[in-house]
């Protein structure tokens, strides 16, 4: 058997060769890599920087070629306002506002108050409903045949109402209030808002009394009439001293779930759609008077005087 040990010896071929190894392979193929990339970044810089060039900064926008803001709505524009909730009519929740109402149903604010006639001051109250689609509009004209201008018309700053064209009408007077005056409207304003009647119910009551007994508690009147609304104690009204407690007379002109002539009389709130009536038909469905026109022309002066007191 022959030796099978391996030698350490070189093989007689290879002597006097020098075997030639790259000190570093690893780190060649690195560099190329590197070199490979490197060899990129000119372009992507080059292309970075023409990009960046390009682009304007909000600084540099010509203001002349902003998008003009958007038109005021017109007031047809406000009056066909529709609610996004698909509702016709909401009832104010605690705590809600005119604002916040309108956000919710998606409208303008100005479009709910030319909605409801209201004005910029108004306090909304706990339980007040309140249109918010024109959809409620059409059907009441349906039912009830053309709604009134009082109803369906928007209100001024000063609180007189103005027709769709923002008109007023000629020789509208509003009456200056004395001391007297002055305390008797801001009870039955208050007596209202603790009732949560809306703004046009207060101002069919503050007509009535200013037509009645120009807004000072008499002592006297018509047969046995006494007090701001020349209430009758012989018509169920109540003793003389009780509707001469201003805000007793208020509280029984307004009638409704809070009457203090339950069964008795009906007040204005007892009154069937009384909202859709003109002033001067709501204020005499309560007072049954013999001059069932002589309210109309205290209507200017009571929205002013509504809005002049809150």
């Amino acid at each position: 058997m022959g030796d099978n040990t391996p030698s350490n010896s070189t093989s007689p071929i290879f002597e006097g060769l020098v075997p030639e190894f790259s000190a570093q392979p690893q780190r060649t193929r690195r560099t190329r890599f590197i070199a490979v990339v490197a060899s990129a970044l000119p372009i992507f810089a080059a292309a970075s920087t023409s990009w960046l060039a390009g682009a304007t900064t909000v600084t540099e926008l010509d203001p002349t070629q902003q998008p003009p803001a958007p038109p005021e709505p017109t007031p047809q524009e406000l009056m066909d306002a529709t609610s996004v909730l698909g509702q016709s009519t909401h009832v104010v929740l605690a705590g809600e506002s005119l604002k916040s109402i309108a956000e919710l149903h998606g409208i303008p604010t100005a479009a709910l108050l030319a909605l409801n006639g209201l004005s910029w001051q108004t306090a909304v109250h706990e339980g007040q409903e309140l249109v918010v689609s024109k959809q409620h509009r059409k059907t009441l004209d349906k039912s009830k045949g053309k709604l009134p201008l009082l109803a369906e018309s928007p209100m001024l700053e000063s609180g007189i109402r103005a027709d769709e064209l923002g008109r007023v009408a000629d020789g509208a007077v509003v009456t200056a209030l004395s001391t007297e005056m002055v305390t008797n409207a801001r009870i039955i304003i208050q007596v209202g808002r603790e009732l949560g009647v809306p703004n046009y119910g207060i101002v069919i009551a503050l007509a009535t009394a200013a037509q009645e007994s120009h807004l000072r508690n008499l002592d006297y009147g018509d047969r046995d009439s006494v007090g701001l609304f020349q209430q009758r104690p012989s018509s169920g009204w109540g003793t003389i001293g009780q509707i001469r407690d201003p805000r007793y007379a208020a509280r029984a002109f307004f009638g409704g779930p809070s009457s203090t002539t339950p069964g008795a009389t009906n007040g204005l709130l007892d009154v069937p759609k009384w909202q859709h009536m003109s002033l001067t038909d709501a204020a005499q469905a309560v007072q049954i008077s013999a001059f069932p026109e002589a309210y109309a022309k205290w209507e200017v002066s009571a929205w002013n005087w509504l809005f002049d007191l809150t």
